[in-house]
């Protein structure tokens, strides 16, 4: 898709500078390191999506959440990224900032399930997901106090593990195969030894590659790494991350057969690695506990 076919699909937008290939461009950092919007990172990150620059800043909070309600069936049709030139990523927590190139991959292909109907708008996935990833959680640790950490918009407080779209304005009413479908969950998770954190992210996973793959080599934060089959055949990429600072991470990458990508990563800091705070001998949750959880059958926007 040229960026004349995209304006064709969306229809007349306000005059934007935001150069929209660049833009699209989003689909090659599925499978990126880690998403530099983190809810509870200082105000003042930017997120630029489709037509517009979606400007949002994210704060930790410490109030409860809105649950996420529902919205009528999709009346827009799913696109998928547009192939560009390759994207960079940030992983988070070191002092010196690294920029990882992700190689050049194949041009984006919608999931398998995209092409039949009946799927959830973004806004319906979200509280479903809310739900599942809640009793996921608890499944595998049942003893982890969950708490609010983040606010997006500013100033709207999110629940814990509460998904949403991190982008103004959001898009509740498009279809979970749309580009604009990416949803986010915070927590912070509090255990006997400290608390620490839990994020997840959630897309439609328009590229089948996990990435960085275990054989990068500029990603020199991360100690250990690990490609692994999941219990239903699932692509798992499995990930530590040790930081100047005294933080580790653990993350876990899926791709599940019907086209869904999750991010799961843990800290022992109760925000995240990059606002600093005291910190737990180890992330609350271990490598095996967030495959488990990242593999849970009502983890998927295809149910």
């Amino acid at each position: 898709m040229d960026k004349q076919l995209f304006d064709d699909a969306i229809g007349e937008v306000p005059p934007s500078t935001v150069d929209v290939d660049a833009v699209i461009a989003r689909g090659r950092r599925a499978a990126r390191l880690h998403r530099v919007a983190h809810p509870a990172v200082a105000a003042g990150v930017a997120a630029v999506l489709l037509t517009g620059v979606a400007a949002y800043s994210m704060t930790g909070g410490d109030g409860g959440g809105t649950t996420v309600g529902t919205a009528p069936p999709a009346t827009t049709t799913p696109l998928a990224p547009t192939s560009s030139a390759p994207a960079t990523a940030h992983p988070s927590g070191s002092d010196q900032p690294n920029v990882v190139t992700l190689p050049p991959e194949s041009d984006p292909v919608p999931p398998p399930r995209c092409a039949g109907g009946d799927l959830e708008t973004v806004a319906e996935a979200a509280g479903r997901l809310t739900a599942a990833a809640a009793k996921a959680v608890r499944e595998q640790r049942p003893d982890v106090r969950l708490s609010a950490n983040a606010q997006f918009p500013a100033g709207t407080p999110r629940g814990p593990l509460e998904f949403y779209q991190p982008v103004e304005p959001a898009y509740p009413d498009v279809s979970v195969c749309d580009v604009r479908a990416t949803l986010h969950a915070w927590a912070t998770a509090g255990t006997p030894l400290g608390d620490g954190n839990l994020g997840f992210e959630v897309e439609p996973a328009f590229f089948p590659a996990l990435n960085p793959p275990c054989d990068e080599e500029s990603t020199p934060d991360r100690t250990r790494c690990a490609e692994v089959t999941g219990p239903d055949g699932e692509k798992v990429l499995t990930e530590v991350f040790e930081y100047q600072r005294g933080t580790r991470k653990h993350q876990v990458q899926v791709i599940r057969a019907d086209g869904t990508r999750l991010r799961i990563e843990s800290e022992n800091v109760a925000t995240t690695s990059g606002s600093g705070g005291p910190t737990a001998p180890a992330p609350p949750f271990t490598l095996e506990q967030l495959v488990a959880i990242g593999t849970d059958p009502a983890l998927t926007l295809f149910p």
